[in-house]
């Protein structure tokens, strides 16, 4: 129930906060100079790749244990117009540097991002030089702060976890409405009664996305910029500078939907010892990796 950032929702966040930060960061007006920078940034050829993990909270995020609930690597390649997003089962059975093979999840507990990072690298071979780590708050905190987001949700949803952390209340009808930050929360992490199981999950979060960025672009959504840079900078850690986050997010931005890419690192889930692993079929990940240029 905790993986409510698969898809792009991560993704569209980060992107979305990096439009946002670079109008802090140039202290934007409306002036011909203004307008002339921010195309520059938006037509730029630049590559970023980074590692993004999602925590449960921030509270979590800071403490010696947490263990990371998503990893994904996003890689945006602006010479192509392309974004690609490729998701890490939290199982996959690997060898983090210094405790030996275990859930690669377990990384962020052992190092924080700097060993989840380099365990990725290692594991795959990659040179992805950045992280952001996110957590739930950050969601919420955006919502609320664009006035909402106005989704069709799909069925009643309804259900129950105290023990999940944060602990788990949806309660939503059918139907047309504007989600706050805590609805919205609810309609992502909701995955009990889809009748396609995942793919009418990820379905669901994608209508989300749209509804999102179209909340941004509006007037309504550009004056809160200032907002959204301090609860990114607030509910975020990330060693990637504020200006380079800017950029990618307004090269993402400048990505038409057709260009978006995702996937999952290829694999199988097995049973080691009584635990449950996801065993990486390296030689189709690294087939994918070059299929999608990821280095």
């Amino acid at each position: 129930m905790k993986s409510f950032f698969r898809g792009f929702f991560v993704t569209i966040l980060i992107v979305a906060v990096g439009f946002f930060a670079v109008n802090a960061y140039l202290n934007l007006g409306d002036d011909s100079d203004t307008k002339d920078a921010i195309r520059d940034l938006k037509n730029s050829n630049e590559k970023f790749q980074v590692l993004l993990i999602g925590v449960d909270s921030l509270n979590n995020r800071r403490s010696d244990n947490t263990r990371s609930d998503v990893m994904m690597l996003l890689d945006v390649d602006g010479e192509k117009k392309r974004v690609s997003l490729v998701s890490i089962p939290r199982d996959s059975r690997v060898d983090i540097p210094g405790h030996g093979k275990t859930k690669i999840n377990h990384a962020y507990a052992y190092g924080k991002a700097d060993l989840a990072l380099e365990t990725v690298n290692k594991t795959f071979g990659l040179n992805v030089p950045y992280y952001i780590v996110v957590d739930y708050e950050f969601v919420k905190e955006v919502v609320d702060i664009v006035g909402g987001i106005e989704v069709n949700v799909p069925m009643d949803m309804d259900y129950e976890d105290p023990t999940a952390d944060p602990p788990l209340s949806i309660h939503l009808k059918q139907g047309l409405q504007t989600l706050n930050g805590d609805e919205a929360m609810q309609f992502l992490r909701f995955r009990k009664g889809y009748k396609n199981a995942d793919l009418d999950r990820v379905k669901a979060q994608q209508a989300f996305m749209s509804a999102f960025i179209g909340k941004l672009k509006s007037s309504k959504g550009i004056v809160h910029g200032p907002q959204l840079l301090v609860s990114y900078v607030d509910n975020t850690t990330s060693n990637m500078p504020l200006s380079k986050v800017s950029r990618m997010g307004l090269t993402t931005l400048s990505v038409g939907r057709d260009n978006f890419e995702s996937s999952t690192i290829p694999g199988t889930p097995t049973m080691i010892d009584h635990i449950s692993y996801y065993k990486v079929d390296h030689d189709a990940t690294d087939a994918l990796f070059k299929k999608m240029n990821i280095k």
